[in-house]
C-alpha cells in the first residue's frame, strides 16, 4: 500500500467545512474561493488518502462512513488551530479602538447596518469588526474573549457572560404567496398538521419551541426541511418548499414572495445583548450594547 501524502491545512480546512455546510458551493462561499477550486481540493485531498469520503449522487455529496469517522478527529484539530488565530488576533487588536461584535446570521444584515450606523454616529474612530455566528460560538468567543460583544438567541446561562433580554416577540407563521393557508388570518398548530415544515436544527432554540407548542395542541408536525440559518430557511420558504414559524425580525422587508400571519397560541422569543462581565465599565462595549436595547 503507498504510504498516505501529508495533508495541509487547506484540505483539513475544506473537509471540516464542506461536513459542517453541506455542499461544495457552501463550502467555497465561506472559504471565500471559488467552486472549482474547492471540488479540487476536496478531489485531492481523497486522492492524498485513498478514502472515498463522499458519495456523489443527484448532483450531491453525502459524506460517507469514512468521512465521518475522520471529521470526529480532525473538527477537533481543526477548531483549535483556529482558536490559536483568535488569541493571535485578541492580542494584536488590543493595542487599536476595535470592538469585535458577533450577531446571529439572521440579524446580520438590517438590524447590524442599523445599529452599527447608530454607533458610529458617536464613536467614529472606533473600527468595527462584524462577525456572524450561530449563538453557541459567540458564546465561546465571549468566552475567550475574541468577541467583545454578542447578538444571541440562545438562553444558555454562561460563566463570566453578562447579557441582556430585548425584542421578545411572539413568532409569526410564515409561508410563500399563493400558498392555500395565506387565507387564514391566524394559523394554529392544526392548521400546520401535514403540512411541509422547514424548521431550524433540532438542537436550536426556536425548534425546540415549536416542537414543544405543536406536543401541547396534540398536533402532527411533519418536518419536511431542516437547515441551521434563518437566511437558508426563508430562501427555501420565498422558494414554496414549505412554511415555517419564526421571529418577526428574522423576515426581510424586501421579499414580497413571502406571506406572515399570526401564530396561536402565542410563543414568544427573545434575543439577548451578551459581553463578558469585565467588558460592563468598557466604553466601546457599553455603547454598544445600549443602542442595541435602543432598537428593542
Amino acid at each position: 500500500m503507498a504510504a498516505m501524502k501529508p495533508l495541509n491545512f487547506r484540505q483539513i480546512e475544506l473537509f471540516t467545512t464542506l461536513m459542517e455546510q453541506k455542499t461544495v458551493s457552501a463550502a467555497a462561499v465561506e472559504l471565500n474561493i471559488s467552486q472549482p477550486a474547492a471540488s479540487k481540493l476536496l478531489r485531492h485531498l481523497e486522492i492524498d488518502t485513498g478514502l472515498e469520503l463522499f458519495e456523489r449522487a443527484k448532483g450531491r455529496l453525502w459524506p460517507t462512513v469514512e468521512a465521518r469517522t475522520l471529521y470526529e478527529e480532525v473538527s477537533c484539530l481543526y477548531h483549535s488551530l483556529n482558536k490559536i488565530e483568535d488569541v493571535v488576533h485578541a492580542i494584536r487588536r488590543r493595542k487599536n479602538r476595535e470592538l469585535v461584535i458577533g450577531v446571529l446570521p439572521a440579524l446580520s444584515t438590517g438590524f447590524i447596518s442599523r445599529a452599527a450606523a447608530l454607533y458610529l454616529e458617536k464613536n467614529e474612530n472606533v473600527f468595527l469588526n462584524i462577525v456572524s455566528l450561530p449563538s453557541i460560538d459567540i458564546l465561546r468567543g465571549l468566552t475567550s474573549k475574541t468577541i467583545d460583544v454578542g447578538v444571541i438567541g440562545s438562553q444558555q446561562l454562561t460563566d463570566g457572560i453578562t447579557c441582556v433580554s430585548l425584542m421578545e416577540r411572539p413568532m409569526v407563521c410564515i409561508m410563500p404567496r399563493g400558498h392555500p393557508l395565506v387565507t387564514q388570518t391566524i394559523i394554529t398548530p392544526h392548521h400546520l398538521t401535514n403540512v411541509p415544515f422547514i424548521s431550524f436544527s433540532v438542537e436550536s432554540l426556536t425548534a425546540r419551541l415549536v416542537r414543544d407548542i405543536f406536543q401541547q395542541e396534540n398536533a402532527t408536525l411533519y418536518i419536511a426541511h431542516i437547515v441551521n440559518t434563518a437566511p437558508l430557511l426563508l430562501s427555501l420558504v420565498s422558494a414554496g418548499l414549505g412554511v415555517s414559524i419564526v421571529h418577526p425580525f428574522y423576515i426581510p422587508s424586501d421579499d414580497t414572495n413571502i406571506i406572515v400571519r399570526e401564530f396561536s397560541p402565542a410563543v414568544k422569543f427573545k434575543f439577548r445583548v451578551c459581553y463578558p462581565v469585565e467588558k460592563k465599565s468598557d466604553s466601546l462595549t457599553r455603547r454598544f450594547s445600549d443602542i442595541v436595547r435602543r432598537l428593542d
